[in-house]
């Protein structure tokens, strides 16, 4: 098939770069929830924050991330998502504060950012080149356009919104009340609700994380969904050269993207 019946795409990394957000949020969680924070020190490791972002996977880490570039830790240690998360947790366990605490404390600094300047929060976010109008060409040509997220369903939409009216109205598949829909789930029910095979011929997916595009590989009912790494987004070179040298996902560029779907890397 050399065009897509569903577009699914991943937000954060993919459509929109959301660091300098990131960065602001995780700074006022971690002079908030962490203790004896350096909070005074923290705005001068924003370019380095950014650097270590492709680390960090679930949001409690950021404050630690955080953290751990005030402290000045041997880049040694920031080097894979592996050794991070270990150093992590010790970092966690040293300062006797735990994850859900500081994601409690980013999701507060998020919200009330949101609720008392949205204008602002907004600003801290951008588009990737090109990807608005390529979003829109895709509609026009029949495709479904979906984004499927774990970010909150306002923030993605409002993000949206703010980009083209046509994209505010774009299917928003993310958390629902109470949980976190891991993403394969996520993509089963789409190919089940838009009448895809069995095993979701017809349903391409783009993401920044290599390892969420290797549990949908593992899915059953998404074995023939192609798959997509956005080079662009929260990843390493050695986590795009590993899935270049494995073949069963593909490597984008954004220049991938934007061209017609039947030059997309296969």
């Amino acid at each position: 098939m050399s065009e897509p019946r569903v577009l699914a795409l991943d937000f954060d990394g993919v459509l929109c770069d959301g660091r300098p957000e990131y960065f602001e949020t995780a700074r006022r969680a971690y002079a908030a929830a962490w203790p004896g924070a350096d909070a005074g020190r923290a705005a001068a490791v924003a370019d380095r924050f950014a650097a270590a972002r492709p680390l960090v996977e679930s949001g409690w880490e950021m404050p630690a991330l955080l953290h751990a570039l005030v402290r000045d830790l041997a880049e040694c240690r920031l080097v894979d998502r592996h050794a991070w998360r270990e150093t992590a947790r010790r970092l966690l366990a040293d300062a006797r504060v735990d994850a859900e605490a500081l994601a409690r404390a980013l999701n507060a600094a998020r919200d009330a950012w949101f609720t008392r300047d949205a204008d602002d929060w907004r600003r801290h976010h951008a588009f990737y080149p090109g990807i608005r109008a390529r979003l829109l060409q895709a509609m026009d040509a029949g495709v479904t356009v979906v984004v499927v997220t774990t970010k909150a369903e306002r923030f993605a939409r409002a993000l949206l919104v703010a980009q083209d009216a046509r994209l505010g109205a774009l299917p928003v598949v993310g958390p629902e009340p109470g949980r976190t829909v891991p993403k394969p789930e996520s993509l089963r029910r789409l190919a089940v609700e838009h009448g895809l095979p069995g095993d979701a011929a017809g349903l391409w997916f783009v993401e920044d994380l290599p390892e969420t595009l290797d549990s949908v590989r593992a899915t059953p009912g998404l074995e023939t969904a192609r798959l997509f790494l956005a080079a662009w987004g929260y990843n390493t070179l050695e986590q795009r050269a590993a899935v270049s040298s494995r073949g069963a996902v593909d490597l984008l560029s954004l220049a991938d993207f934007a061209a017609p779907f039947a030059a997309w890397p296969r």
